[in-house]
């Protein structure tokens, strides 16, 4: 895997991007905490599909460390793994060797929901509809799976207003089913919003 990593405050090309969602993020939690400490180390991850001439060398000993406090912006072309290493990040697959880990805890063999509760947030390239359920629910829902315990029913709609006020969101978004007739602008926006009120330690977006 031939991948550039750059901090997002170095970079030239797409700049205005990553300064919007610093942005739309500085409301929240994330930027707020201390620069400079990694919170995820991967060393030595390697993933080959297949076997023998048809073996496909997706990662070939990939070293990554992502800090607090920071976007990183992880490049290349077509091919170039970075949605494999976006999947075994997330525990969606696993890799041949190395290994992952989230503020020293080992995430490699760990599900998808262990990983979650672990502080990892993954933004799906392509979010699915979920009908009748609401936003705010399906929120509620996951905040609870991670927390252990359900938030307050009579202070939650201020936690889920606060976050769509911070996005400059209407407020009619909250009682949308998730992701159902949205645009391509707004499922993103909408996982934004899940940043903010479910407050992981680290996002892949």
């Amino acid at each position: 895997m031939q991948t550039t990593i750059i901090p997002a405050r170095e970079r030239s090309e797409g700049q205005e991007t990553l300064d919007r969602l610093e942005r739309e993020l500085a409301g929240g939690p994330y930027l707020a905490r201390p620069r400079g400490r990694a919170v995820v180390s991967a060393r030595g991850l390697t993933r080959v599909y297949g076997k023998g001439d048809a073996a496909v060398h997706a990662l070939a000993g990939v070293d990554l460390d992502l800090s607090e406090g920071h976007l990183t912006a992880i490049m290349g072309p077509s091919g170039s793994g970075k949605s494999t290493l976006m999947h075994i990040l997330a525990g969606l697959d696993q890799p041949t060797e190395g290994r992952v880990s989230i503020d020293g805890v080992e995430l490699t063999g760990l599900s998808v929901d262990e990983r979650a509760k672990a502080g990892l947030f993954l933004a799906m390239q392509y979010p699915v509809e979920v009908p009748g359920v609401s936003t705010s629910n399906f929120l509620r829902t996951a905040k609870t799976a991670l927390d252990g315990q359900a938030p307050k029913v009579r202070t939650w709609p201020k936690v889920v207003s606060g976050a769509l006020t911070r996005l400059e969101m209407d407020p009619d978004f909250a009682t949308r089913s998730v992701n159902e007739g949205f645009s391509g602008g707004e499922k993103k926006r909408g996982e934004i919003v899940q940043l903010d009120v479910l407050n992981p330690k680290v996002a892949v977006l």
